[in-house]
């Protein structure tokens, strides 16, 4: 085993997820798509999430003025549009167009959410938590959406079908296949 000369941090997988803002300016109105990977579950109860930016990128300071922003959950076929939103600034440049995805407006919140995206829930913010290099934007989720293609017949995602992404130490990768579902290995009742 070597210990390597400097810290590295190699958890892995992180999800692939692109968040979507909405910023309102008298007459204008700006939509965003940004991609992250640093995001995760905080709590069940209620549905909880957090997302990681950057200090000083534009999203974040959408969503904190906003206080609301929505996580689509794509699929591998659209890896490239979500490799392009992460190319791009959303002050200067419309992803949506630059892509081609297709807004639908949410129900509980006034951000678009993306059709291309199996998944999307909709997020109202709870909480910012400051590191020195990022901000974490903790949401409630207050509407989720799945696109009847890609659900199971008891209503859960087919994450398969979905093929969702993850990333990995720089590079994008697929999950590949379900194995056992949770507790395969309890016995007795």
């Amino acid at each position: 085993m070597t210990v390597l000369k400097r810290v590295k941090n190699f958890l892995a997988p992180l999800p692939v997820v692109l968040v979507t803002t909405r910023l309102k300016q008298k007459s204008d109105v700006s939509d965003n798509i940004i991609p992250i990977s640093w995001a995760g579950i905080v709590e069940s109860a209620p549905h909880m999430v957090n997302i990681n930016i950057s200090k000083g990128k534009y999203s974040g300071e959408v969503i904190r003025k906003t206080g609301e922003f929505a996580i689509a959950i794509p699929g591998a076929i659209n890896l490239k549009e979500i490799d392009i939103c992460g190319t791009v600034h959303g002050d200067k440049t419309d992803k949506f167009e630059l892509t081609g995805f297709e807004k639908f407006e949410a129900t509980e919140i006034d951000v678009p959410l993306i059709r291309q995206c199996p998944i999307n829930m909709e997020c109202k913010l709870e909480n910012i938590v400051s590191f020195k290099s990022h901000d974490m934007y903790v949401g409630r989720i207050v509407a989720t959406h799945i696109d009847d293609d890609y659900s199971e017949k008891d209503g859960e995602p087919d994450f398969k079908k979905i093929d969702i992404l993850c990333y990995v130490n720089g590079s994008y990768w697929t999950m590949g296949r379900r194995l056992e579902k949770l507790f395969f290995t309890r016995t007795g009742k």
